[in-house]
C-alpha cells in the first residue's frame, strides 16, 4: 500500500470513496457523477499549497483519502493548526490499517508543517469511527458546534 498526495486523474475514485459519506449523488449506474463544480472544486484545491488530499492506493485502486488543511495562525507563536476531514476508507478494506496509516501520514504532514495542533470533527453517530480516533491518541475533550449555510 503506498500513502501518497492525491493527483488530478484521482478525482473519480475520490469521488466514489467520499459517497460512504452520504454527500454525493449517484448515478443510475451507481458510478459518481464528476461534474463541473467537483472539478473546479479540485482545481482550487490541488493549487492551494496548504491543502493536501491524501489517498491510500493499493495494486493501483484508491482505496481511503482523506483532506489535510494547514490553517495559518496568530496565537501559539504563530504556529499554525491542521485539521482533517472527510476521512473515508473502502468499506471492503476497513480494519486492515488503511485509516491508520492515513491518518499517521496527516500527523507527520502536520507536524513537518510546524503545526501545534491536528483536530477533526466526527458525527456523534460514527461510535466505531470516534473509538478509532481515540486509539490514535485524539481526545474528545471539547464540544464541537456547526452551522451549515
Amino acid at each position: 500500500m503506498i500513502i501518497r498526495a492525491a493527483i488530478r486523474s484521482d478525482l473519480g475514485a475520490i469521488l466514489r470513496l467520499l459517497r460512504d459519506l452520504g454527500d454525493t449523488t449517484p448515478t443510475q449506474s451507481g458510478t459518481v457523477r464528476m461534474s463541473s463544480a467537483a472539478v473546479r472544486a479540485w482545481t482550487r484545491m490541488e493549487g492551494d499549497p496548504d491543502r493536501t488530499v491524501v489517498v491510500a492506493e493499493r495494486r493501483g485502486q484508491i482505496i481511503g483519502t482523506l483532506d489535510l488543511i494547514v490553517v495559518a495562525n496568530l496565537t501559539h507563536d504563530a504556529q499554525p493548526w491542521a485539521v482533517v476531514d472527510n476521512v473515508v476508507v473502502d468499506a471492503g478494506c476497513r480494519r486492515r490499517g488503511i485509516g491508520r496509516a492515513l491518518m499517521d501520514d496527516a500527523v507527520d504532514r502536520a507536524a513537518r508543517a510546524g503545526c501545534y495542533k491536528i483536530e477533526l470533527l466526527s458525527h456523534e453517530s460514527r461510535g466505531s469511527a470516534h473509538e478509532f480516533y481515540r486509539a490514535l491518541g485524539f481526545s474528545d475533550f471539547v464540544e464541537g458546534f456547526r452551522r451549515y449555510l
